[in-house]
C-alpha cells in the first residue's frame, strides 16, 4: 500500500472530522506523525495488516468524499484566482483579503 502522505495529509485536513475517532487517531498518527504501520499496531494493540486496512480503507473513503464534495480543488481554484488578483492593480486589496479568508477557513 503506498499513498501519497502529501495527498493523505490535505485529505485529513479538509475531511478528518468526518472520520470515526478510531479512523482519525490511526490516520493523523501515519500521515502527521509519520508512525510506520508496525508503530501504530503496537500502540493500538492490533495487527499491522489491520493498520493497513484502516489506513487504506479511510483512505478511500477520504477520496470518495473529495470527488463528491471537491472542497480541496475548489479551495486549489480560488488560490490560483486570489494569486491572478494580487497582480491585477484594480483589485481591492480588501477583497484579496476576504477571499483568502474564506478560503481558509
Amino acid at each position: 500500500m503506498s499513498h501519497n502522505k502529501i495527498e493523505g495529509n490535505l485529505l485529513l485536513d479538509h475531511y478528518g472530522s468526518l472520520l470515526t475517532s478510531h479512523q482519525l487517531e490511526i490516520l493523523n498518527e501515519y500521515y502527521l506523525e509519520d508512525l510506520s504501520m508496525q508503530e501504530i499496531a503496537e500502540i493500538h494493540d492490533i495487527s499491522k495488516s489491520a493498520v493497513s486496512d484502516i489506513i487504506s480503507r479511510s483512505y478511500e473513503q477520504l477520496c470518495g468524499y473529495e470527488e463528491k464534495l471537491m472542497l480541496i480543488k475548489k479551495a486549489e481554484s480560488l488560490d490560483r484566482l486570489i494569486d491572478k488578483m494580487k497582480n491585477d492593480d484594480s483589485v481591492s486589496r480588501k477583497y484579496i483579503k476576504e477571499l483568502k479568508k474564506i478560503n481558509r477557513g
